[in-house]
């Protein structure tokens, strides 16, 4: 079972060092690192908070602006010290 919660996000712009953040993720939550059909995604909670989950390709990759549930919300705040 994941410590990381799921949260209700929508997309928002991918960062310069979205690399970084990628790898911050799976370091974080190896889960990600499986072969499946979801996205390592930048997103926006309701409440304001940049971050990154896990959420569906065509979700991601869709470029909506709608709210969707996203799995494993990491705030960025924490994926930026694990860059560090």
């Amino acid at each position: 079972m994941s410590k990381y919660e799921n949260k209700i996000v929508r997309n928002r712009p991918s960062p310069k060092n979205e690399d970084q953040y990628i790898k911050a993720y799976k370091e974080l939550n190896p889960k990600a690192a499986k072969i499946d059909n979801k996205d390592i995604s930048a997103v926006k909670t309701k409440n304001g908070v940049n971050g990154h989950v896990l959420l569906n390709q065509s979700v991601n990759r869709s470029k909506d602006t709608n709210y969707h549930r996203g799995e494993d919300f990491i705030p960025d705040t924490e994926l930026r010290k694990k860059i560090k």
